[in-house]
């Protein structure tokens, strides 16, 4: 599958997420009132360090083990320290843990991870980088997905959406049922002290609850004040992330298995997990928000903006897309900030009114009205080019 033709299948997937939330935008009546909330929020707890330090407390007096990683190599050496000899851990899906390069880092220490979503676990086999937060297979065709896993396994999957869940589940399954260690991200630390993680497979559970441990990783920009803060969040996530206005599960888990059943006296580790630890990881977010990226950090990671995105829609990998764009830039990543449009969609179409546009300018080298200039022109001759594939596309499928 070409580059081209994944761009092509990216954005059909995306006009179905646009359709979806047109469909149900008027099944949440207070949408307006949430979105203000939920900035109010964001403003006040990034980079609070009292907020932090409050739920760095709550967390332990409920049980769990809090490290700090001040980078990613810290943060990977926190990980293997915890999985002590494990050689098969499963995990779910995470942004945080992309950023530190978690799965290849631990590979290099001869430890199979295995992706437990269906997206992550398909692109996991197939070689692929994502192509949104949390549609990491977006780009990728249903003929592309049955040969290439055909090809691969040596099997003959029919082109039924169905059988590949049913394969990619089995595999899955098989290994969720020898590891002793679970890896997820969280989408948000509460002052009270729980870890809130949203889903729709039903695969968190499963990873969360592994005989030996649970290992969190969360950026330090995920804090909120209470569970009702997180959760307005965690409603606009799934709304503009998938345009559903709630996601199918949303684990609450404010400390490790307990009981008082006998003569009240507490009791920790009764069914899984027995342990839990949180690691919170900075990775430059301190410095960053310190020299004028603090708002990038008030994401709440939808993926919106990579949606809306005309320049990500016409180059792919090349420029990831609004927020996401910026993001890997600033760590180094391979995005080509130049090649923004400053057209202002990222911001438009974001939840949280997120001034992309202002933030890619101070990051990105080069006079700004020739970045202008040269980016249309780029994008103008880009999309001439894979709207004639398109085209061309659906002839061919007219005559086959």
């Amino acid at each position: 599958m070409t580059d081209i033709q994944k761009i092509l299948a990216m954005r059909k997937s995306f006009e179905t997420v646009k359709k979806r939330q047109k469909e149900n935008i008027t099944k949440i009546p207070d949408l307006q009132e949430r979105l203000k909330r939920l900035r109010a929020v964001r403003e006040e707890c990034v980079g609070n360090s009292d907020i932090i330090k409050k739920s760095i407390e709550s967390l332990e007096n409920n049980g769990f083990k809090v490290k700090f990683a001040e980078d990613s190599r810290k943060a990977i050496d926190i990980v293997l320290k915890e999985i002590g000899s494990t050689k098969i851990v499963v995990k779910s899906k995470s942004n945080i843990t992309r950023e530190v390069n978690l799965t290849k880092e631990l590979e290099k220490r001869e430890i199979n991870v295995v992706e437990t979503d269906i997206g992550d676990r398909l692109i996991q086999l197939l070689g692929e980088e994502p192509s949104h937060p949390t549609g990491p297979a977006s780009h990728l065709s249903l003929d592309y997905i049955v040969s290439s896993l055909n090809e691969k396994f040596e099997i003959e999957l029919e082109r039924d959406p169905l059988a590949i869940i049913e394969f990619l589940l089995k595999d899955i399954k098989r290994y969720i049922g020898i590891a002793e260690v679970g890896i997820t991200g969280a989408n948000a630390i509460t002052a009270e002290g729980s870890v809130i993680l949203l889903h729709n497979e039903g695969n968190v559970f499963e990873t969360i609850l592994r005989p030996k441990k649970w290992i969190v990783l969360v950026g330090i920009d995920k804090f909120y004040p209470s569970v009702e803060d997180a959760l307005n969040a965690a409603k606009i996530q799934t709304f503009y992330a998938t345009g559903a206005i709630i996601p199918s599960f949303i684990e609450v888990v404010s400390g490790v298995s307990k009981t008082a059943d006998i003569e009240k006296k507490l009791y920790e580790g009764i069914h899984n997990p027995k342990e839990v630890t949180v690691i919170l990881v900075d990775n430059k977010r301190s410095y960053l928000m310190k020299n004028g990226f603090k708002e990038l950090f008030y994401c709440i990671g939808c993926g919106n903006c990579v949606i809306n995105c005309p320049s990500y829609k016409a180059f792919g990998s090349k420029f990831k897309g609004g927020r996401f764009a910026l993001f890997s830039a600033l760590y180094g990543g391979e995005s080509d900030l130049r090649l923004c449009l400053s057209c202002g969609r990222c911001k438009k179409n974001c939840p949280l009114g997120l001034d992309i546009p202002k933030m890619i300018r101070k990051a990105r080298e080069g006079n700004e009205l020739y970045n202008f200039v040269m980016s249309h022109v780029k994008w103008l001759v880009r999309s001439a080019y894979l709207e004639t594939i398109a085209f061309y596309e659906m002839l061919k499928s007219w005559y086959v």
